[in-house]
């Protein structure tokens, strides 16, 4: 039988040691976007964007635990800013392409494995952007554990027909070996899983003007929301059919 859990471990000791030199702040512009050219694809079918994830994804409302809060104003999250972009670009012009969030601060990944069943069937989305891990580091949860989380979902997305994405939320508050091995179990849960891989924060992590003070070291603020939506975009867009 395929043993992923030990082919996870070996996997990240050696990935940890190759890539943890690159974990330093990445490229900073002026405008959030990347240097990196993008074909636009206008849809021949409709598009639903579903954000899937936790505070760092929601920004504002009404938490897990039922208390309203407001890091980053309304309409001013990446997933608002993507929204707007694809409209702004006439993404749309063939066929109508939304964004919904459907994230949920506080929310650990094996909750949210419970919800992800209900919002699929009600959304049906094409894409799903799958956000959560930022609770479950914080935690000290196995990144083993976190990995099985990720992957339970994935295979929930795929199984709607619905194109999975995982994103990179790297916590940087345990230090560059932590954040090392748990950008690489991401992206390799990713490989295992057939999702796309998205360092959704490459361009802010590790750079203080980005993070948002509110005294936990892990939240982005509205500044690093271009960056993390132009991520997204590149991602995502060679995707659309």
């Amino acid at each position: 039988m395929f043993n992923y859990k030990q082919l996870l471990k070996s996997f990240l000791t050696v990935a940890a040691v190759i890539s943890i030199a690159a974990c330093g702040g990445g490229a900073d512009t002026s405008n959030g976007t990347s240097s990196s050219s993008v074909t636009i694809k206008q849809p021949k079918k409709p598009t639903v964007i579903m954000v899937f994830g936790d505070s760092t994804s929601q920004g504002y409302g009404v938490e897990k635990y039922g208390t309203y809060y407001e890091d980053i104003p309304p309409g001013l999250m990446y997933a608002d800013l993507l929204r707007n972009r694809l409209k702004a670009e006439k993404i749309d012009a063939y066929a109508p392409v939304s964004v919904i969030n459907e994230s949920l601060g506080s929310e650990f990944a094996l909750e949210a494995i419970d919800r992800l069943a209900y919002v699929l069937a009600v959304h049906q989305p094409t894409h799903v952007l799958l956000a959560h891990g930022t609770n479950d580091a914080r935690s000290a949860i196995p990144l083993s554990e976190i990995s099985d989380d990720f992957l339970t979902m994935i295979n929930m997305v795929r199984a709607s027909g619905a194109k999975p994405l995982l994103a990179d939320m790297t916590l940087t508050v345990r230090g560059t070996a932590y954040a090392a091995e748990y950008s690489n179990m991401v992206k390799h849960t990713a490989y295992v899983g057939g999702a796309t891989y998205v360092p959704i924060v490459e361009d802010i992590i590790w750079n203080p003007k980005y993070v948002l003070n509110d005294g936990l070291g892990y939240h982005y603020n509205v500044d690093a929301q271009p960056f993390m939506m132009n991520t997204v975009w590149k991602y995502i867009m060679p995707l659309f059919e």
